[in-house]
């Protein structure tokens, strides 16, 4: 069996003990990333999250779950499986025990990867006409992928509250929620109601990650604040929680992205790896993960 849990009872252990044992758990721990609102760099965050998770030594899984715009293949340089059916096939069984053949995930950069982006054309429509599937599509993917039970599977929602969310927040067991924002008003105003809808569901906040805080300088150094910081700013919420990292706003994290290899794999050593590295620790400490031994189940 992997290494065992620490003796104190967290914040998140509360919580799985309120939500109960039944749900479906495809990992050990699962983490949401999410955001308000759309452009707030969400994708970039999780997948650079969980590969500097990974680079810690936790077994990580991600979940693409952004129904409508699924980023992440483009992020790690993958392509659409060619051994493995279209999305349509997930949907009729996603309310169903898991197959006796489940889907296997790709490995890409040490994470066990799955997206709708991997089952459909990049021109394919998806789920036009019918966003109530949503949910069923996202837990479908949830229970028929083979994640080799890591020990966190990052989810990456879509922007907003509907569905996926509500489907998984009555199914599965969240351990924690990554809240994604950008200095702006508007974009902190939409995290504060993505916020509330964990929160009422009694996920744990671990912390928000303010995205393309700022900007250095490349000649001078100098600090320049890119978006402009209302008298509200300090607030997202009435009890926000903790701002668990400010990431700088560097065209070499969108270059990455853009080319299929994150700045953690191709930068692992510069100060933007750092920054994702020292999140990945903070989230892993709040969720008082421990990471399983080698060979170790």
């Amino acid at each position: 069996m992997g290494a065992s849990e620490p003796p104190e009872q967290s914040m998140q252990d509360e919580s799985e003990s309120r939500q109960g044992s039944a749900r479906l758990a495809p990992a050990r721990k699962l983490l949401a990333v999410a955001g308000g609102k759309g452009g707030v760099g969400k994708s970039t965050i999780a997948v650079n999250l969980a590969l500097g998770l990974d680079r810690l030594g936790y077994r990580v899984g991600l979940l693409d779950a952004d129904v409508h715009g699924p980023n992440v293949p483009l992020m790690l340089g993958v392509r659409r499986r060619a051994d493995v059916s279209g999305w349509e096939s997930i949907v009729p069984l996603a309310a169903a025990s898991p197959p006796a053949s489940a889907l296997p995930a790709l490995e890409r950069y040490g994470l066990r990867v799955m997206s709708l982006g991997l089952l459909a054309g990049e021109a394919q429509s998806i789920l036009t006409g019918n966003a109530a599937l949503a949910g069923v599509l996202v837990y479908g993917l949830l229970a028929q992928v083979d994640w080799g039970h890591p020990d966190l599977l990052v989810i990456d929602l879509p922007p907003g509250t509907g569905e996926p969310l509500p489907t998984l927040l009555e199914r599965v067991q969240i351990a924690g929620v990554v809240v994604v924002t950008t200095p702006q008003e508007v974009a902190r105003l939409d995290a504060g109601r993505a916020m509330a809808a964990f929160r009422t569901a009694d996920v744990p906040i671990l912390g928000v990650v303010e995205n393309m805080a700022y900007a250095i300088c490349p000649r001078c150094g100098e600090r320049i604040e890119v978006f402009h910081r209302g008298p509200a700013a300090k607030a997202i919420a009435p009890d926000a929680p903790a701002i668990l990292a400010q990431i700088p706003l560097d065209p070499v994290v969108s270059e990455a992205a853009d080319t299929g290899r994150p700045v953690l794999i191709v930068e692992p050593d510069g100060p933007q790896a750092a920054a994702f590295l020292a999140l990945a620790a903070a989230v892993a400490g709040r969720l008082g993960l421990v990471a399983t031994p080698p060979g170790d189940e």
